[in-house]
C-alpha cells in the first residue's frame, strides 16, 4: 500500500483518480489553514504529499522516513524545503501547466482594470457627477510597452494575451533565451525598467528574487507606470511600492500575493492608493483548480508507478534527471 497525505481540498476529479486506486491509503486534511501539530501528525510515515499551502520545513518532512515524493497543488515551491527534500534524494513535482491559463488572465484583468481606472469609474456613477468623467486618467493599452520579468508558461501566456491587445512585449529571464515572435528578449534589465509602462511579475521566489523590485526599480520605471505581482509576495518591496502609489510614480500596482499571507493591516499596501488586490486567487477558478489538482495528485501517482514525468519535477536539474 502507498500512504498518501493530501493537505488541503482538491477538486473531486482528483479525489477520483484516487479512488480508482485500491493500492493507496489516504489521509486527508481538508483545511488550508490546519495547525502545524495537525499538519504534522498527517505526514507522519507518508510515502507521498501533495500540498496546497502547508508549510512543509524539514523537520516536518523528516516525520516521513519512506517519502517518495511531495507534490505541490500548483507551481511555486517556496512552501516547501526544496533543498532538504534533494538533499534526500527526492522529487518536488509541480502542476505544470496547471494554471497558467488563470493566472495570465487574472493579471491581463489586473493590467486593464487599472490602466482604465475602473475603480474610480465605478464610484463616478454612484455620485451621479458625469462631469468627472473626464478626470480618470484612463489610457488605452495598446502601443504601451509590457516587461515581463520571468518568461515561463505564465509569462509567455501573459504575453500572447497582452500581443491581442496590441501591447508590445518585453521578456526578461536570464535562464531562458528563446522567447515567441512579437516578444522581444532583453538583457539588460536596469535599462528594460525605463521603456516599461507595465511590469508584470511572474518570476519563482528565490534569495535572488527578494526583492526583484525594489524602490531603485520602481525609481527607474515611467512616471505613470502600472506593477502587477501575481507571482510570491515578497519579490515586490511591498513598503516601496506604497511609497510610489503614494507619490504618484507608480499609476496603480495589482497585486494577488503579499510578503505574509493573510495580509495584516499593518501591511502598507492595504493602505495605499491606486490598488486592485486579490487575495491569492489568480489560480482558483473552477478550471484551474481542476488542472492543478489533478495534476498534482497524478504526479504522486506517477511517482508510486515509477513513471514521474521529468519536466513535472521542479528539482530535477539538482536530482539529474
Amino acid at each position: 500500500m502507498h500512504r498518501l497525505t493530501i493537505l488541503g481540498s482538491v477538486h473531486p476529479d482528483a479525489m477520483a483518480l484516487v479512488e480508482t486506486r485500491n493500492d493507496i491509503e489516504l489521509t486527508l486534511i481538508e483545511d488550508a489553514l490546519a495547525p502545524p501539530d495537525q499538519i504534522a501528525e498527517a505526514v507522519r510515515g507518508a510515502h507521498g504529499i501533495e500540498v496546497r499551502t502547508a508549510k512543509l520545513p524539514a523537520e516536518v518532512l523528516d516525520l516521513a522516513p519512506d517519502l517518495k515524493v511531495v507534490s505541490r497543488h500548483g507551481v511555486g515551491t517556496d512552501s516547501v524545503d526544496v533543498a532538504h527534500m534533494t538533499k534526500r534524494g527526492l522529487p518536488v513535482a509541480i502542476a505544470v501547466g496547471g494554471n497558467d491559463r488563470s493566472v495570465a488572465e487574472h493579471t491581463l484583468g489586473m493590467i486593464l482594470h487599472l490602466a482604465r481606472n475602473m475603480t474610480r469609474q465605478h464610484e463616478i456613477v454612484g455620485l451621479g457627477d458625469w462631469t468627472l468623467r473626464t478626470t480618470m486618467g484612463s489610457v488605452d493599452v495598446e502601443g504601451r510597452t509590457l516587461l515581463i520579468l520571468g518568461h515561463g508558461r505564465i509569462g509567455r501566456r501573459v504575453g500572447e494575451l497582452a500581443g491581442a491587445f496590441g501591447m508590445r512585449v518585453l521578456a526578461y529571464d536570464p535562464y531562458i533565451n528563446d522567447v515567441p515572435e512579437g516578444v522581444a528578449h532583453v538583457a539588460d534589465l536596469a535599462a528594460a525598467f525605463g521603456q516599461a509602462d507595465v511590469v508584470t511579475v511572474h518570476t519563482p521566489k528565490y534569495a535572488e528574487t527578494t526583492p526583484l523590485v525594489g524602490a531603485a526599480e520602481i525609481n527607474a520605471m515611467k512616471a505613470g507606470a502600472i506593477l502587477i505581482n501575481c507571482a510570491r509576495g515578497g519579490i515586490c518591496d511591498e513598503p516601496a511600492v506604497a511609497e510610489a502609489l503614494k507619490s504618484g510614480h507608480l499609476k496603480g500596482y495589482g497585486c494577488d500575493v503579499f510578503s505574509t499571507e493573510p495580509a495584516g493591516p499593518d501591511n502598507p499596501i492595504l493602505s495605499s492608493p491606486n490598488t486592485l488586490l486579490s487575495p491569492h486567487s489568480a489560480a482558483t477558478t473552477p478550471e484551474g483548480m481542476r488542472k492543478m489538482g489533478m495534476i498534482a495528485v497524478q504526479n504522486c501517482l506517477d511517482c508510486f508507478d515509477g513513471k514521474l514525468q521529468p519536466e513535472m519535477v521542479f528539482n530535477r536539474k539538482e536530482l539529474g534527471w
